[in-house]
């Protein structure tokens, strides 16, 4: 014999709340998403792009 299991269809509350959860989480994703790339902007104004110059010169020419 096969055991089935049945398949039962959530309530309109159970969607309801698992569609608001999922608005939310994209909403979270969404807002650590724009604060990263301002925190990347922030760092790439801060770097110095004359740095190089003197780091990496060849030696011996």
């Amino acid at each position: 014999m096969q055991n089935r299991t049945k398949a039962y269809s959530s309530s309109p509350a159970r969607q309801s709340d698992f569609i608001a959860t999922q608005k939310e989480r994209a909403a979270a994703l969404a807002k650590a998403e724009s604060e990263r790339a301002q925190k990347r902007c922030d760092n790439d104004a801060r770097i110095d792009v004359n740095a190089s110059k003197w780091r990496y010169t060849r030696v011996g020419e």
